[in-house]
C-alpha cells in the first residue's frame, strides 16, 4: 500500500508523520502479550507503581508486569469460566475484580497472587449461587469512597456493593429498565459515578445515603461508555455511539456536548505519531477516560471490538484534541489508568500490547 493511501487512513486532523510524540506527550507500547489474551485494565497498588497488574480476558488470567524490568507472571482465575472484569486496589490493600461470566467478586492478594472469591448470592440457594457462571455480568468495580467495592451489574440492571469487611451484597436496581450500567468511578464527593449505554444516561450514587441521581445525554443513543471527574469534581463521560464526550455539573445539573468529528473539521484536532491501520480515523468511538495529573482528559478510541488505534487527549482550556496513534494497528486499546502522575497507561484488547502514554 503507498504512503498516501496509509495517510488517509490515518484520517482527518494534522498528521505529525513518523513521530510518536509531541509537545503534549509521547506513545510507546511498553511490553507485550499473546495476541489471544485479549488484555483491557490496568492498575497499579498505590505503594507499589512500578507494578502493573492487567486483566487477561479471554486467558482468564490476571498478569502483574515490572514496567522497569519486564518481567511477566501469570495467576489463572479459579474459575475456568470466571472472565475477569473490573479491578481496583482499594482501602484493605487488595486488587478487587469481578467475573463477567462467573457469579463471584475476586479479591486478589499482591504479595503472591493468590485469589479469594465472594460468590454471588443471587437466589440464596447455595447449590444455585456457588455455580461456577451466573446472570449478574457484572461489568466494572471501583471505590475508595467508602469500605465497599462498588460494581456494575448490567444483568441485573443495578448497582452493587460487596463490604470488603463483611463480605455481605447489597444491591440498588436503577430506576429506570434497561439502562445497562457499565462502567463505575469515584464520583464527586461521596458518590459513585457510573455510565448506562443503552439508557443514555450517566447516573451517580451516593455511598452513604445511597441516593441514586441519573442525567440524560443530549445526543441520543449516544451510548455513553467512559466515566471520570476532574480534580474539581466534574464529570467527564464519553459517547461511544454519537462520537461524542462532555461534561455533568452535579452542582448546577448542566450536561455540555462535545463532537469529535466537528473538532476534526473545524482543525482543532491533531494525529500523532506514525500511521497504523485502525477504525479511529473515521469513526472514534470514544471508550474509557481519564484526566490526567497534567488536567488534560484522556479516552481511548475504538476499544473492544471496535478495533481503533488510538489514544486522545483534550485540553479543556484550549479546546484543542490531540489523537496518538498506536503503532500496532487495529489495537483496539481498551481502557485506561491516571494513578502516575506523569502518564495514562493502557492495554491493547486486539493489539497483544500493553502501553501509555507518556506528558
Amino acid at each position: 500500500m503507498k504512503s498516501s493511501a496509509l495517510l488517509s487512513l490515518v484520517g482527518s486532523g494534522t498528521l505529525v508523520a513518523a513521530a510518536a510524540s509531541s509537545p503534549d506527550g509521547v506513545l510507546t507500547e511498553y511490553a507485550a502479550v499473546n495476541l489471544l489474551d485479549t488484555p483491557c485494565e490496568t492498575e497499579f497498588h498505590p505503594d507499589q507503581l512500578d507494578i502493573a497488574w492487567v486483566e487477561l480476558i479471554a486467558s482468564n488470567t490476571i498478569l502483574r508486569v515490572n514496567i522497569t524490568s519486564g518481567e511477566q507472571t501469570r495467576f489463572p482465575l479459579k474459575n475456568p469460566v470466571g472472565v475477569p472484569s473490573g479491578m481496583e486496589f482499594l482501602p484493605d490493600g487488595y486488587l478487587w475484580f469481578s467475573e463477567v461470566a462467573g457469579n463471584s467478586m475476586v479479591r486478589l492478594d499482591p504479595k503472591d497472587g493468590s485469589m479469594t472469591e465472594y460468590p454471588f448470592p443471587l437466589t440464596g440457594i447455595a447449590a444455585v449461587d456457588d455455580l461456577p457462571a451466573g446472570i449478574r455480568v457484572t461489568i466494572d468495580v471501583s471505590g475508595n469512597r467508602d469500605r465497599g467495592a462498588w460494581f456494575t451489574a448490567a444483568g441485573l440492571n443495578a448497582i452493587g456493593r460487596i463490604d470488603i469487611d463483611t463480605f455481605e451484597y447489597d444491591i440498588y436496581p436503577l430506576p429506570n429498565l434497561l439502562s445497562v450500567p457499565l462502567i463505575i468511578q469515584g464520583g464527586p464527593g461521596s458518590t459513585m459515578v457510573f455510565s448506562e449505554i443503552v439508557g443514555n444516561r450517566v447516573g451517580t450514587i451516593d455511598v452513604n445515603t445511597k441516593e441514586i441521581k441519573e442525567y440524560e445525554i443530549p445526543t441520543p443513543l449516544s451510548l455513553p461508555q467512559g466515566v471520570c471527574i476532574d480534580k474539581e469534581g466534574l464529570i467527564w463521560w464519553t459517547g461511544t455511539g454519537g462520537g461524542n464526550f462532555g461534561t455533568i455539573n452535579v452542582t448546577t445539573g448542566e450536561v455540555t456536548e462535545i463532537s469529535i468529528a466537528a473538532l476534526r473539521a473545524a482543525g482543532n484536532s491533531t494525529v500523532v505519531g506514525d500511521p497504523s491501520l485502525g477504525t479511529s480515523a473515521a469513526l472514534a468511538f470514544p471508550g474509557p477516560c481519564r484526566v490526567g495529573n497534567d488536567g488534560k482528559v484522556y479516552f481511548v478510541e475504538g476499544n473492544l471490538v471496535f478495533l481503533g488505534n488510538r489514544v486522545a487527549q483534550y485540553d479543556p482550556e484550549t479546546q484543542q484534541l490531540v489523537e496518538f496513534t498506536t503503532p500496532t494497528s487495529l489495537s483496539a486499546p481498551c481502557d485506561l489508568n491516571n494513578q502516575h502522575s506523569d502518564a495514562v497507561y493502557f492495554a491493547e484488547f486486539a493489539g497483544a500490547h500493553l502501553g501509555r502514554v507518556t506528558y
